[in-house]
């Protein structure tokens, strides 16, 4: 029985944790509305099953994790001032004072080291932008959120942080932000995660081949060795579009100006902070390590044959603007960064009743009837046929009972209640995109994982990889065509 590994999903979210208001978990998080009527592996009929990780399987998005403001953090009162236009759209000061706000409250509440506030602007500027490319694509591509999407999500958000959807909406009013605007954010990430559903997720698919050579690697068998990855990192000095000729040829100047500096010996990472214009700027330039054919057509060219440390002796144009390129490094793909999946896995056997949330049931009324169930359950009732008298779900006649369940198994809202269940204990009321659960655990077991169930796992991994990169190239690529004017120097 195929299953999808956990792991692929909590990396990304990691990845995305401080980007934007969405993401004070982080992108951490994860099953998607879309996925809610797939039915279980195996032919099990529950919907709370996440759907199998296969080569035409896509992979479920990032749920939407809208920041929770802290208690007593107030927004900004600022007289605007425009940053930076994005396309047809603008930045606000008050904008980017506030995110980079919220960020600092977010890491010190995490007790993180807070970057020093030049930095953090910088950083936060660029976030933004990168924002609203994707949101202005999403909305360009026609896509569409209902409100029930948007209360889902917001479910969502407020499972993950603690409180119910009432305290979660006291507690943005009371940081000044509006109930409305708060939403309006959140639909917009959903846009954006169904774009990225549409033009990323669904084109991703994973070979026999390359589970094979994950599955050597990863053993220490004779695989090879991976092929060679490039980090390249560069400086972009954008020409707008309609630029006259003169125009072109003054930033033209600026670009071999910064060249010869480069090739004079100053710090390339610090010359790109400074006077690059494209989305990486922030790290000095670099793109990270990528196959030769994973680098724009134009990079890869002009790199494939210089020796790592090598300026391209020459400013290369684009129909973005003239770089400014360096080699940084180059390597053999390490089979030993590849990420290594256990041999053993944790089984847990679990049940569960579910009541569907709907216009003729209200989430509040749900969750009124299953405290009442639990209450019963808890002084003596039969789990088994409370299920079958009441439960809503497919796993009803078989008295609630989901079976042997593997970590990533479950809609995540699900599996986190569960893994802090002990065997026997029944949970409070969980709510899911499906309605309104309690669960309970039977057991818990350690197991040897089949060959059949290392190859899914591997899968999952390689699709996670592949998953990776193309959404860095579908962003960068985003990011390239958009017209981005920033209005401040965003190292400051």
């Amino acid at each position: 029985m195929k299953r999808r590994a956990l792991n692929a999903l909590s990396r990304m979210n990691r990845q995305n944790a401080c980007q934007h208001l969405l993401l004070s978990v982080v992108l951490a998080t994860l099953a998607a509305p879309a996925a809610a009527q797939l039915k279980a592996p195996g032919g099990r009929a529950s919907g709370i099953f996440l759907p199998q990780a296969g080569p035409q399987t896509a992979a479920p998005p990032s749920e939407p994790q809208m920041g929770v403001p802290q208690p007593g953090q107030k927004r900004s009162q600022l007289v605007d001032e425009v940053v930076a236009v994005v396309n047809n759209s603008v930045i606000t000061r008050r904008e980017l004072l506030d995110r980079a706000d919220e960020i600092e409250s977010q890491l010190r509440a995490a007790q993180r080291e807070v970057p020093p506030r030049a930095d953090l602007l910088g950083e936060v500027l660029e976030r933004l932008v990168m924002e609203r490319v994707q949101t202005q694509a999403a909305q360009d591509a026609g896509i569409r959120v209902t409100d029930q999407e948007v209360d889902r999500a917001i479910e969502s958000v407020a499972q993950q942080n603690k409180l119910s959807a009432t305290e979660l909406r006291s507690r943005v009013e009371a940081s000044g932000m509006s109930w409305t605007k708060y939403r309006d954010e959140l639909r917009k990430q959903v846009q954006v995660i169904r774009l990225r559903e549409r033009e990323v997720d669904s084109k991703v698919q994973v070979y026999d081949g390359e589970i094979d050579n994950y599955l050597a690697a990863r053993k220490g068998g004779a695989a090879p060795a991976g092929p060679t990855e490039y980090n390249v990192a560069q400086i972009l000095i954008r020409v707008p579009e309609n630029a006259s000729d003169a125009q072109k040829a003054e930033l033209k100047t600026k670009a071999e100006g910064l060249l010869k500096q480069a090739q004079g010996g100053a710090d390339f990472a610090a010359l790109a902070k400074a006077n690059s214009e494209a989305p990486e700027a922030a790290q000095g330039g670099a793109l990270g390590f990528r196959e030769i054919g994973r680098l724009p057509a134009l990079f890869a060219n002009a790199v494939v044959d210089l020796q790592p440390g090598a300026l391209v002796p020459e400013v290369v144009e684009s129909a973005n603007g003239f770089h400014v390129i360096r080699l940084m490094a180059k390597r053999a793909a390490p089979a030993a960064d590849q990420p290594q999946a256990s041999e053993r896995i944790t089984q847990t056997q679990v049940r569960h009743i579910l009541v569907r949330t709907g216009p003729n049931m209200p989430e509040a009324e749900a969750r009124r009837q299953m405290t009442t169930m639990r209450d019963r359950l808890t002084h003596g009732g039969d789990f088994a046929d409370f299920a079958r008298r009441f439960s809503q779900d497919g796993s009803a006649q078989q008295g609630g009972d989901l079976g042997w369940v593997s970590s990533g198994e479950l809609v995540p809202e699900f599996e986190q209640a569960m893994n802090r269940l002990r065997p026997g204990e029944i949970s409070e009321p969980v709510v899911t995109q499906f309605g309104v659960h309690l669960i309970q655990v039977m057991d818990r077991r350690e197991t040897e994982v089949s060959a059949e169930k290392q190859r899914d796992f591997a899968r999952a991994e390689v699709r996670e990889q592949k998953l990776r990169a193309a959404y860095d190239d579908w962003v960068r690529q985003l990011r390239s065509a958009a017209y981005v004017e920033y209005r401040i120097n965003r190292q400051r």
